[in-house]
């Protein structure tokens, strides 16, 4: 017999034992039932039977709703989010929201975070940036609630990088800028923030703002007496008097020579270029 058939038979024999009638048998018979669906969702995922599987085990999670142990229910839910997402997002974020509520509901917010956090991964995988930063946002908010300072400003990072992406450059600055001057109170964290001052820097410029990019440029210095001496501090001063200059050439240059001693990624080198097209575009305005 197949492991798929070995899991219909299991299925049914939990459906039975779920809607059965018995004076004494309590509880136990939703005890019974969720065994026999858990272990027909494993048979199915061997079998690579995705949907027949989470079909299980959102069964399992009604057992566990039966005998009022949400936790438990919430558990089987991710689990059956987990087989969704090898057959759909939609059906994936789906079935983890429903488990969230239940974390939310039971004060189990650092859980509520976790799933979150990985609902907005899948919409990053899918490259569905606005629905990204929105569950980014989400499990921020959880992991600080629960003191998970660190892990949520990861999040938020994740939302400045993709706002930056979609345009949404007052968003992307005020959250580099924040963990930035956050991270010089860690000795741990520190030496991030002249990377993260320099992306703020970067994005001043992306929105045409260099009244603004040079005005940061200082405050950045006054915050973190080391970043005068870093090599971060002195790309973002030349780029900006590039800029003042809408010297094209001088900023090529610039960004050149920085690249070839410390390697641009490539979210940077998107955000230069269009920094070069604002320059570009200040010259041709002043030519008309």
């Amino acid at each position: 017999m197949s492991q798929e058939k070995k899991a219909d038979d299991l299925f049914l024999k939990a459906e039975k034992k779920f809607k059965s009638f018995g004076l004494f048998s309590g509880s136990q018979k939703y005890d019974d039932a969720c065994d026999m669906y858990v272990k027909a969702a494993n048979l199915y995922k061997i079998s690579k039977k995705w949907e027949k599987a989470a079909k299980s085990f959102i069964h399992a999670h009604h057992c566990q709703l039966k005998l009022e142990s949400k936790h438990e229910a919430a558990t089987f839910l991710i689990k059956a989010g987990q087989c969704f997402r090898k057959l759909s997002s939609e059906k994936a974020v789906e079935t983890f929201i429903m488990a969230i509520d239940i974390f939310v509901d039971g004060g189990r917010f650092n859980m509520a975070a976790k799933y979150y956090k990985e609902i907005a991964e899948i919409y990053e995988k899918e490259k569905n940036y606005e629905k990204s930063i929105l569950f980014y946002e989400k499990a921020s908010d959880f992991f600080e609630s629960e003191n998970s300072k660190s892990t949520s400003n990861q999040c938020l990072l994740k939302v400045a990088l993709y706002s930056a992406q979609l345009g949404q450059y007052d968003r992307a600055i005020d959250i580099y800028e924040n963990v930035a001057t956050e991270s010089l109170e860690n000795n741990l964290l520190k030496w991030s923030a002249k990377d993260y001052f320099l992306r703020a820097g970067i994005l001043h410029l992306c929105a045409g703002d260099v009244v603004s990019a040079r005005k940061g440029f200082e405050r950045y210095q006054e915050l973190d007496i080391t970043f005068t001496g870093q090599r971060e501090c002195t790309f973002l001063d030349d780029i900006i008097t590039a800029f003042e200059e809408g010297d094209v050439e001088k900023f090529t240059n610039v960004v050149y020579d920085y690249d070839s001693i410390s390697k641009l990624d490539a979210w940077k080198i998107s955000m230069l270029l269009k920094v070069k097209s604002q320059i570009k575009q200040g010259v041709e305005d002043v030519m008309l």
